[in-house]
C-alpha cells in the first residue's frame, strides 16, 4: 500500500527534538509504511514558502510539535496550523498534536484534537526520553493504519467516459467568455500544457523517489548503537561481561525486522533495577509495562484490551506464595491456568551455577521460555520468543 505522507510542523527551536522523534520513527520509514518530510528537506534554488505549502497540502499525517516556541510563531500560527486544522476539519488529512514541552494549550485550536504521548505528558517530562519517543510512536503507528485502512474501504474512483471530440472553435470575438479555452489560446501554450500536465507529479511521488535511504539508514544505526550502550551500561551495574558490539547489532536487527510493533509486560517489585534493559527495548520501539506484583501482573493481563507478546518476571518478590517455592512460580502457575498466554522470560540475580540450573529446571518444567542473569542473555531470549509469536 502506498506510504503515508507525514509533514513536521514544528518551531525551529525544538529541532533536536524533531530530530529525535525521526529517530524513533526511523522503523516505519525502514518499513516503507511513511514518507517524513520537514523544512530542512528544501534544496537551495528552491522557493521555501512553495515547498513548505506543497507538502502541506499533500500530507496524509500532519504532527504538530508543540512548545511554547510553537505557539509563539506566527508564521506556523497564519500559515501551517491553520491549513491543518482547515484540513483536519475537511476530513482530508490526521493532524495529531504532540507535545513536546510542557505548556498551557487550552483554547488553542488544536486541543480538541487527540494528542500524544499519552494524556499528553510532555515528553521533556518523562525520565526515559526514548519510552516517551516510544509511546508517541506507538501512536503514530495507529494513526497511519487507521489511514491506510480509510484508503483500503474507499471506493474505487468512478470511470470517466471518454470526452468527444471537439467541434471547430469560432473565431474569437472581443466580447469576455465569448470564446472557449482552446480557442485563445496559442498552439504552443497548450502544447506546454500538455506537456506539463503528463510530467506534474504531486508531493507524493516526489517524496517517494526522493526517500532518503542513506538517512533512514543512518537512523536505524543510531538506533542499534544507543540500544548496544544501553546493554553495556546494564551489563556493568549487574557486575558482568557485556555483549560485543557485533552480537548487539545482530540482535538488534532481529528485533527492528520483526513485522509488528511489541509489547512486553515486566513483573518485578523493583523495576528501577531494570531501568537500563527497558531502555535498551524502548530504543527499538518495544514498548514495556511495568507491574510491580502477581496481583498487579494478572489484573493487567485481563484488563489490557492490546494484549502482550512476552512476559519478563524476576524469581523472588514480598507477596503472599499460596504454596509455592517463589513468587516467579506462582506467576507461572497462575499463568498455566489460563487458555493463551505469552511465552515468559525470567530475569534472574542466582549467579551460583549450580543453584542456577537447579532453578532453571524448575521454571522450565512449569512452562517458562527461559530464565537469564545477564543482559546480553535476556536479550538474546526476549528476541526468540518475540520471534516465536
Amino acid at each position: 500500500m502506498e506510504p503515508v505522507d507525514l509533514f513536521y510542523s514544528y518551531a525551529h527551536e525544538d529541532e533536536p527534538l524533531r530530530d529525535e522523534l525521526d529517530g524513533h520513527l526511523a522503523l516505519l520509514r525502514r518499513k516503507g509504511v511513511i514518507r517524513p518530510w520537514h523544512d530542512r528537506g528544501i534544496v537551495p534554488g528552491q522557493q521555501w514558502d512553495e515547498a513548505i505549502d506543497a507538502q502541506l497540502a499533500s500530507a496524509d499525517l500532519i504532527l504538530l510539535l508543540v512548545s511554547m516556541d510553537f505557539l509563539k510563531s506566527d508564521y506556523i500560527w497564519g500559515k501551517e496550523l491553520a491549513t491543518a486544522i482547515a484540513r483536519a476539519e475537511r476530513g482530508d488529512a490526521s493532524v495529531v498534536p504532540v507535545l513536546l514541552r510542557a505548556v498551557d494549550i487550552e483554547g488553542a485550536p488544536f486541543a480538541k484534537l487527540q494528542g500524544l504521548p499519552t494524556d499528553l505528558r510532555p515528553v521533556t517530562s518523562w525520565p526515559n526520553r526514548d519510552e516517551a519517543w516510544t509511546d508517541v510512536a506507538k501512536g503514530i503507528r495507529r494513526t497511519v493504519e487507521a489511514i491506510q485502512q480509510r484508503w483500503a474501504n474507499a471506493p474505487p474512483p468512478a470511470a470517466v467516459a471518454p470526452a468527444a471530440p471537439a467541434a471547430p472553435s469560432a473565431p474569437a470575438s472581443s466580447g469576455f467568455g465569448s470564446a472557449t479555452a482552446e480557442a485563445v489560446m496559442p498552439a504552443a501554450d497548450a502544447a506546454t500544457t500538455t506537456t506539463l500536465a503528463g510530467a506534474a507529479r504531486d508531493a507524493r511521488s516526489v517524496r517517494l523517489e526522493a526517500a532518503p535511504d542513506a538517512r533512514t539508514d543512518a537512523l536505524v544505526r543510531r538506533m542499534c548503537a544507543g540500544f548496544a550502550d544501553e546493554l553495556a551500561v546494564a551489563a556493568r551495574a549487574r557486575g558482568v561481561a557485556g555483549i560485543g558490539s557485533a552480537e548487539a547489532a545482530d540482535m538488534a536487527s532481529a528485533l527492528i525486522d520483526m513485522p509488528e510493533q511489541k509489547r512486553v509486560l515486566w513483573v518485578d517489585d523493583k523495576p528501577e533495577g531494570n531501568r537500563h534493559e527497558i531502555a535498551a527495548l524502548a530504543k527499538l520501539q518495544i514498548e514495556v509495562v511495568t507491574v510491580r506484583s502477581t496481583e498487579e501482573a494478572l489484573a493487567r493481563l485481563d484488563g489490557d484490551a492490546e494484549g502482550f507478546d512476552l512476559i519478563l518476571s524476576d524469581w523472588g518478590r514480598p507477596e503472599p506464595l499460596d504454596g509455592m517455592p517463589s513468587a516467579g512460580l506462582k506467576l507461572l502457575h497462575a499463568l498455566a491456568a489460563r487458555p493463551q498466554r505469552p511465552p515468559v522470560v525470567f530475569y534472574h540475580g542466582t549467579f551460583d551455577a549450580a543453584a542456577r540450573a537447579r532453578q532453571r529446571e524448575l521454571l522450565l518444567a512449569a512452562g517458562a521460555f527461559g530464565e537469564a542473569v545477564q543482559p546480553g542473555e535476556l536479550l538474546a531470549l526476549v528476541s526468540a520468543a518475540l520471534r516465536s509469536g
